[in-house]
């Protein structure tokens, strides 16, 4: 009988079971039922293994990533959303929101992957019609633990959706920074940063008699709780809009930033020691001299290019477009870089990258998306 199989075999089996079939495993005994949860709170020993989800051509795949180069996966989802295009993907506390891409009817979509719960939102205004247009973060209140989504839209106007009320409200907040467009936000402890700039306000009088230096980006944090933007806070290294930088977790417990300056073959990640919406302080993880590389990887053309790291392994794996230059054609691929501290470590192509046709300085392909997941029983519904 299934109940009488030991435990270990149990846990071996679970552990190969995708997130998205958890669910109907519970009800096959007692014993699947507790170790499936225990497996959703993050109990089990997984070591060196990402679990998560990639938005890959506009469709959601549910990904395992091993270090060790066994028993890694990543399937498309079938069937979900209506079979809705998906440009943008965030984690947070266990629930997924999913940016549909269909132009006059672009919608939200909160998504449980454990419970299977989804929660459709519409906006209040007509959402952009290139998805690049509108930035979203999510995250939660953390005196109730109720959940939001704020929108950036229209040279920094926004917008922010209550859970608990099902509605949209119109936030005055007057900004005195730019959010950098290319750059997807990070949620980390119910709060999401942002790579941005503060402006600089010029008189007019001077502009073209002067040459004015460009300030550097920032770190901000937009905070759920108080629902308004910290302080700016720094950055390990000057950063600037040419220069490319892409913010990822670790889990959910610290920052992490991939920076590369332009025409530049080296490559830096450092790893937050504390972070607080008005405080943070840094350390290096790794500094890699991608040079030697026959093909080394630059995200200029990447919008929110996706990495994750392994911090006892000291690696971290970056999704990117690799374009190749065969007999006077160029061809692209959705590409992933394993790299650490001795250098490059494996390569892997996940398949061509299609061209689309965009605005002016808008990213023409589609780059893979990777949010890390953790199961939880968060009702949505």
């Amino acid at each position: 009988m299934i109940s009488d199989l030991s435990r270990d075999l149990v846990e071996e089996i679970l552990s190969k079971v995708p997130i998205t079939c958890l669910r109907a495993v519970r009800s096959t005994c007692k014993l699947w039922n507790v170790l499936s949860k225990d497996r959703v709170l993050c109990k089990t020993d997984i070591t060196h293994q990402f679990i998560g989800f990639m938005v890959k051509e506009y469709r959601i795949c549910s990904m395992r990533f091993s270090l060790h180069g066994v028993g890694s996966s990543i399937k498309e989802i079938g069937n979900l959303f209506n079979q809705a295009e998906i440009c943008n993907i965030i984690h947070c506390d266990g629930l997924l929101l999913c940016v549909t891409k269909e132009d006059k009817t672009r919608s939200l979509v909160v998504w449980n992957p454990y419970l299977g719960q989804t929660r459709w939102i519409q906006p209040i205004n007509n959402y952009h019609r290139f998805e690049s247009s509108d930035k979203y973060a999510f995250g939660y209140d953390h005196k109730n633990r109720n959940h939001k989504i704020l929108r950036v839209f229209d040279v920094n106007r926004y917008e922010i959706y209550d859970f608990s009320s099902n509605s949209w409200r119109i936030l005055d907040i007057i900004p005195d920074d730019d959010i950098w467009s290319r750059q997807r936000g990070a949620s980390l402890k119910g709060n999401t940063y942002f790579v941005a700039k503060e402006k600089t306000l010029v008189d007019e009088d001077v502009v073209g008699e002067v040459e004015i230096d460009e300030p550097h980006n920032l770190l901000l944090c937009f905070d759920f709780t108080r629902e308004g933007f910290g302080p700016f806070l720094p950055l390990p290294f000057l950063h600037y809009n040419e220069d490319i930088g892409t913010l990822s977790t670790l889990r959910d417990e610290k920052l992490v930033v991939l920076y590369q300056r332009m025409v530049c073959p080296e490559v830096e990640i450092w790893v937050t020691t504390n972070i607080e919406p008005d405080a943070v302080s840094w350390t290096p993880f790794l500094n890699i001299d991608m040079q030697p590389l026959d093909r080394g990887f630059q995200f200029v053309l990447c919008s929110g290019a996706s990495f994750f790291i392994d911090e006892e392994m000291k690696i971290a794996v970056v999704f990117y477009i690799y374009r190749a230059e065969k007999m006077a054609k160029t061809r692209s691929y959705h590409s992933v870089c394993i790299t650490g501290e001795n250098g490059y470590l494996d390569n892997l192509d996940l398949g061509d990258a299609v061209y689309r046709h965009v605005p002016m300085r808008e990213n023409p392909y589609c780059c893979p998306l990777v949010c890390s997941y953790v199961p939880s029983l968060v009702q949505i519904n």
